[in-house]
């Protein structure tokens, strides 16, 4: 691979791996596609060029489409290897305990007492009748 070569396929590989937090499947094969058409180019231009460098684009050319087939097929089988692997990590999450060792324990409610206090004259006002609420026992941790 001459210089020239090298200097626009490192830039498209950094641009390609940035782009690797794909979502959906489409993403996921054109994703593959372009990292297995840069990878068979650069094999293809690597082949023998046969003499005096005839076959050169014809092995780029080749090296690309296969590459690019290869990559698309390995896109798609990882995209739904992951998606599976999602699905089973959802399922598990969903059946498993709603209490795990190392959780936080319940809080207990405190004990309110409700008192009625009637209406009295205190001073020059007069307080009207209403209720009070006393905490009899606090809130504190249940044990599990």
């Amino acid at each position: 691979m001459n210089k020239a070569t090298f200097c626009y396929f490192v830039p498209l590989v950094a641009l390609t791996l940035a782009a690797a937090g794909c979502a959906t499947q489409s993403k996921s094969i054109g994703l593959g596609g372009a990292i297995g058409a840069g990878g068979g180019a650069v094999l293809g231009g690597i082949a023998d060029p046969g003499k005096n460098g005839e076959y050169r684009t014809r092995n780029v050319i080749v090296g690309s489409a296969l590459g690019g087939m290869a990559g698309m097929i390995a896109g798609s089988v990882i995209h739904e290897n992951t998606e599976k692997q999602k699905q089973e990590a959802f399922k598990r999450g969903q059946s498993s305990p709603a209490k795990q060792p190392g959780s936080m324990p319940n809080l207990k409610d405190p004990k309110v007492d409700a008192r009625w206090v009637d209406g009295r004259i205190v001073g020059n006002r007069y307080v009207e009748g209403h209720w009070e609420y006393v905490i009899v026992e606090p809130a504190r941790w249940e044990e599990n």
